[in-house]
């Protein structure tokens, strides 16, 4: 009893030497929690004063130069002001020399252009400003100083922004205005200096409509205007001279603490922020810091009362506990990595595939043309040699977009009893006479639906490895049937498993875990690229199915296909005939890279259409609005710079009163499963120009179809 006693109340010892400590170090560090949140926002605030106090003496030291600027030229008209060009150049030169912030100083006319500058002489009297914000404000009376927005001098290039005074004759009418341009880079220096000193500070400086004119540190493709419905921006509109915010930043997203200060007299606002992730990194290392103090005195007498209370036995099954952790730790690191690796080869495949289908594309299209301006060479072996070539780099960015599950796929309807014995014809050639080749495909089997060619790809690279394996000489057997229960299927629901089997060595076990991995070949150097299997994988993959090898040395290899059956009714009303390339329409193309825009558009006269071109989304919109019932066609590329991507572009053409058929094309189409949603034509690039004229053809018919409605 008295060995429970004791044990009982080394128990006890061990619960209070944690629990006390703990529940004090809890209660501390909630307190510096809020104190260092309250030092944050003192540090802002004196931060936000200095910028305050900084830019309002820079901007009344520029006022002072713009009624300098005023006196000087008094009631002077613009051809007295050009007339005095010399003198004013020379003292406005004079004016600006020792002022660092200043870009330049200028004088602009009633009609916008330039009169003088401290910059270049003679001024550049061919430079219309009258598009300018501030020509706009001082001919309607404005302000007594206006501040624009950052912009680039048209003049010099420069990045600045501008402060503005009108110029007003003796009767009242526009004389024009002076301007004093500044130079962001002096804000952002000053500022940069000012971080310096506190660690982690964000500085910006904005009119009051939300618009950045200066902001530290800088970052290439930050937003340069902050929306109104920001907390920040609703303060500023509610007339808050000062204040606090927090949250999200306008810029780049992160969560942070600003303090912001106006200038009272100019619609200029200061804003100062910090990290609040910075904040929050003080209060753990002041907690640490804490917690290296009380801690380990702490746990030191409470693991020697533990070590009193542990036996030998113990003390092995933890290590046994810590092994076990050990090895399952470095399992998930492996596999981790692996996963990693996957990951970059599949972006770095996807985009060099993407940019070399465009290169087929243009290879493909000039053949094409070739061939039709020149038909005494139509048929000359060079030619062919080329369109072997083309589709030689057609198939490897197939398999390369395959794996990296990028590929534009187009699934349809296979009917299996049908589709295989058809593609024997097709296989018996590259397995030569030695190797038997034979197919069986239950009549019960159900369709499946998947893209025809990626599945004649992958039946092909099958049947590539199985000749490689069997050296020439064997036997292939392509099978397919429902499967039945016990058929290792990757869910619930019904599946169509097609099996490709050969007699060949087969695969060691370590080969067969290997095999789907990208690049992964049991093959000389050379003599195999490592992805085939990885293509076939994805296809079952993409299929909502699976792949499995079953091999053993000696043993031949059998590859299961796994397919979701289809249940969709089989479209009997398909349209085979052949289109004819005298289209006779007009067609809007839209295509972001101008070597594909060349060889199509020369492709797309060639067929008889009037073509006209944009760039992207935007460019596209803005030309249809413009030119209404002169595009009959739009044909436009998924993927492209800038907010209307071609899927964009064709939702909002399609949803108008008088909606414009588009046809899309992709090599790399990360959103094609929205269009294939959205019932739109997308055609793979490279393809065809039998493809894109039929493709064409169609969608000017829908259009045709649609006018006699519409009118």
């Amino acid at each position: 009893m008295s060995r429970q006693r004791a044990l009982a109340r080394l128990r006890a010892v061990i619960v209070l030497a944690i629990l006390l400590p703990t529940a004090s170090f809890a209660v501390v560090a909630a307190y510096l929690y809020h104190q260092e949140f309250r030092d944050a926002r003192v540090r802002l605030d004196r931060g936000a004063r200095i910028v305050q106090e900084h830019a309002l003496k820079l901007f009344e030291t520029n006022e002072m130069l713009l009624q300098r600027m005023l006196d000087m030229l008094g009631n002077s008209t613009d051809a007295e002001v050009l007339a005095r060009s010399d003198e004013i150049h020379l003292r406005l030169q004079r004016m600006a020399a020792d002022l660092p912030q200043v870009q330049g100083l200028f004088v602009h006319g009633t009609d916008s252009r330039s009169l003088a500058n401290s910059r270049v002489h003679p001024p550049p009297r061919q430079i219309d400003y009258s598009d300018r914000e501030w020509y706009q404000a001082h001919r309607s009376g404005g302000v007594a100083v206006f501040v624009t927005q950052a912009i680039v001098s048209r003049s010099t290039g420069e990045q600045a922004f501008d402060m503005s005074r009108r110029r007003t004759l003796d009767d009242g009418s526009l004389a024009g205005s002076v301007h004093v341009s500044l130079r962001p880079r002096y804000l952002t220096e000053f500022y940069r200096e000012l971080a310096a000193s506190t660690p982690g500070l964000r500085t910006f400086v904005m009119r009051t409509d939300g618009s950045v004119l200066a902001r530290w540190p800088e970052v290439s493709g930050d937003a340069s205007q902050i929306r109104p419905d920001t907390p920040l921006m609703r303060k500023v509109a509610a007339g808050a001279i000062s204040g606090e915010d927090e949250g999200a930043s306008p810029f780049d997203g992160v969560d942070r603490l600003r303090s912001f200060r106006s200038l009272v007299k100019y619609p200029v606002v200061v804003v100062t922020g910090l990290d609040r992730a910075i904040v929050i990194d003080e209060w753990r290392r002041h907690c640490l810091l804490l917690a290296l103090f009380v801690f380990p005195t702490t746990f030191g007498f409470a693991w020697m009362a533990w070590l009193a209370l542990v036996r030998t036995r113990e003390e092995l099954d933890a290590l046994q506990r810590l092994d076990d952790e050990r090895a399952r730790r470095q399992r998930v690191e492996l596999a981790l990595m692996q996963s990693q690796k996957l990951e970059a080869m599949g972006r770095l495949t996807g985009g060099v595939a993407h940019d070399f289908n465009n290169l087929l594309m243009v290879v493909n299209s000039n053949l094409y043309l070739h061939r039709r301006m020149r038909p005494e060479v139509a048929d000359s072996a060079q030619l062919a040699a080329i369109e072997r070539a083309v589709g030689s780099g057609a198939k490897l960015t197939r398999q390369l977009l395959a794996f990296a599950r990028k590929q534009a796929l187009l699934p349809e309807r296979i009917v299996l009893q049908e589709r295989l014995p058809a593609l024997l014809d097709l296989l018996r050639p590259l397995l030569g006479s030695s190797i038997a080749l034979s197919c069986e495909v239950s009549a019960d089997t159900g369709p499946i639906e998947v893209d025809a060619a990626e599945l004649e790809l992958a039946l092909i690279n099958l049947a590539v490895n199985a000749k490689d394996a069997m050296r020439g000489s064997g036997r292939l057997d392509i099978r397919a049937r429902n499967a039945v229960a016990g058929d290792p299927t990757p869910g619930s629901g019904a599946f169509v498993m097609l099996e490709v089997i050969d007699n060949g060595p087969g695969f060691e076990a370590a080969a067969v875990g290997r095999a789907f991995e990208p690049f992964f070949t049991t093959k000389p150097l050379g003599q195999g690229t490592g992805l085939g299997l990885s293509q076939v994988q994805a296809l079952c993959h993409s299929a909502g199915g699976s792949a499995h090898i079953d091999s053993r040395p000696g043993g031949g290899a059998r590859v299961r296909l796994y397919f979701k059956r289809s249940g969709a009714p089989e479209d009997v009303h398909r349209d085979e005939r052949r289109v004819a390339h005298d289209l006779s329409c007009r067609l809007l193309l839209v295509e972001d890279n101008d070597a594909v825009a060349h060889a199509t558009r020369e492709l797309l006269v060639s067929m008889g259409c009037t073509v006209y071109q944009a760039g992207g989304g935007e460019a596209a919109l803005r030309y249809v609005d413009e030119h209404p019932g002169e595009v009959d066609v739009v044909l436009s590329d998924i993927e492209m710079p800038g907010d209307i991507d071609g899927i964009a572009l064709a939702s909002q053409l399609l949803k108008r009163d008088s909606p414009v058929p588009v046809v899309l094309m992709t090599g790399y189409a990360v959103r094609l499963e929205q269009a294939v949603r959205q019932q739109m034509d997308v055609l793979p690039k490279p393809c065809s120009p039998a493809m894109l004229a039929e493709a064409i053809g169609r969608a000017f018919t829908r259009r045709r179809a649609q006018q006699p409605a519409a009118q």
